[in-house]
């Protein structure tokens, strides 16, 4: 792979995505809404981003690999799917018009097997998907239009169903993203951490990880359709919380908010890598300690910036 697409490029998996792959020579160009990582970085707001304006792009920077990454994880059910499934519905019409063959690597979500997990039970690419929030249905639709398109065309498509991936900056709505930010805005002297239940387990896997595995995966000849990136790896979510505390030296007090408790939550969700592996792509083992670590110091550093405006 010499050449490739980012959209989403300066989100949270997208900075690391481009990174790594910047690192391997990669000549990467980010698509995005806002001004953003350099002079290859392309703004498209939300009624630029259509067939015909990426069409154009396809057609200048002619990627022998597009990761679409841009997408939403909150809002209501509607914006889901008009985000999720229209921004990629909008490149596979552009891809077809353009007559391009690039691998198309689409982020996928584990959120799309809802109710089909079992507890405790690795899930695999077999799993029949049956998504029930609305974040999860909007990943699933947007997985079978991507493999619509890979039956219809021929094209090579791969849906990279992305388990918990944890890192620097990662967003406030997710559990651990959350906690940093609390313990961070903490007065000296210490605080109350709000959280919900911290009795589950959960697969968890380090953003460079899940960078990683996304460009062996999309220069692999056989990782095609459905392959989960995960670590297989599911740690009680208390051991992270007290990892990451640790990092702030202050009197800490963990306070149970009954707002951030689910109904019915499962006690263990992981993800199996068993493909990863038939694939030679195993992932490493995750450093948690060190991971909690690092996601302290970039909360604490935002804090310092946000203080400084």
């Amino acid at each position: 792979m010499h050449r490739a697409i980012v959209t989403g490029g300066s989100g949270f998996i997208g900075r690391h995505l481009v990174r790594a792959l910047r690192r391997r020579g990669v000549d990467v160009y980010t698509i995005g809404r806002q001004l953003g990582l350099d002079g290859k970085h392309i703004v498209l707001g939300g009624d630029d981003w259509n067939a015909d304006a990426l069409a154009g792009i396809l057609r200048t920077v002619d990627p022998e690999c597009i990761f679409h990454l841009a997408g939403t994880a909150v809002g209501p059910g509607e914006e889901l799917t008009r985000v999720n499934l229209g921004m990629t519905e909008a490149l596979l019409d552009a891809l077809a018009s353009v007559h391009l063959r690039p691998v198309l690597v689409i982020a996928g979500s584990a959120a799309e097997y809802g109710s089909a997990i079992r507890n405790g039970e690795p899930i695999e690419e077999s799993t029949p998907c049956a998504p029930c929030s609305d974040y999860g249905m909007s990943k699933y639709a947007q997985t079978h239009a991507a493999l619509r398109y890979a039956d219809k065309t021929g094209n090579p498509v791969l849906v990279a169903r992305i388990f918990n991936a944890l890192g620097p900056d990662m967003p406030s709505h997710l559990a651990i993203g959350d906690f940093a930010k609390q313990l961070a805005s903490m007065p000296r002297g210490g605080g109350t951490l709000k959280v919900g239940n911290l009795d589950v387990r959960r697969d968890m896997i380090d953003v460079e990880h899940v960078a990683t595995l996304l460009c062996r995966l999309a220069d692999h000849p056989a990782a095609r359709g459905i392959v989960n990136v995960c670590s297989g790896q599911a740690p009680i979510l208390r051991a992270l919380v007290e990892m990451i505390m640790v990092n702030f030296g202050e009197p800490i007090w963990v306070e149970l908010d009954s707002a951030r408790l689910r109904e019915k939550e499962l006690r263990t969700i992981v993800g199996s890598t068993k493909l990863l592996s038939d694939l030679g792509c195993a992932p490493p083992k995750t450093d948690f300690p060190a991971l909690m670590s690092r996601i302290a110091e970039a909360a604490r550093c935002q804090s310092r910036i946000s203080h400084i405006r």
